[in-house]
């Protein structure tokens, strides 16, 4: 699989999440279904686009805030399942989340504080402003999901995940 960006995705974003956007075992993040009518990987574009654009605007670190909101659900497996842990879902993901993030790439602590702080006010109070970012964007991905409002890349087939034999 592979990402196909339209011209009006900013290559300012796709720089700092490309490496990440190459990876296969992220990729298929788009075989498992989110709030009801989207699917992982296109909910993690759109929470990180709009993170990327919310931190560019007020100064903060745009890198972190693109990358960890891309990583915050990094979970390739089927949240209807029990956890590991006997956790709830809510509380176990965050840190599945992170640590499969820390395993794939180098990920600074800043991302790694934001991932495991985006389920507030479910989870811990987050640590940095980009965490804030990601919880306040991840809310709104979620709000619109649920309400099938197409937003962000997932607005006229700005990103199509595609079967690299294609």
């Amino acid at each position: 699989m592979e990402i196909h960006c339209s011209p009006e995705v900013s290559s300012e974003y796709l720089d700092e999440v490309w490496e990440i956007l190459r990876d296969k075992e992220f990729l298929s993040l788009c075989q498992y279904c989110h709030h009801q009518r989207s699917n992982r990987l296109l909910h993690s574009l759109n929470v990180s686009y709009i993170s990327w654009k919310i931190a560019k605007r007020f100064g903060c670190d745009e890198r972190a805030a693109a990358r960890a909101g891309l990583l915050h659900d990094f979970c390739p497996y089927d949240f209807s399942e029990e956890t590991p842990t006997g956790e709830r879902q809510v509380f176990y993901h965050p840190k599945a989340a992170a640590e499969n993030s820390s395993r794939h790439f180098e990920i600074s602590r800043k991302e790694r504080e934001a991932i495991l702080t985006h389920m507030f006010p479910l989870g811990p109070v987050p640590t940095n402003r980009e965490g804030w970012i990601i919880s306040f964007a991840d809310k709104i991905c979620a709000v619109m999901e649920v309400c099938n409002v197409a937003i962000a890349l997932a607005r006229h087939n700005r990103v199509v995940v595609v079967s690299a034999a294609a």
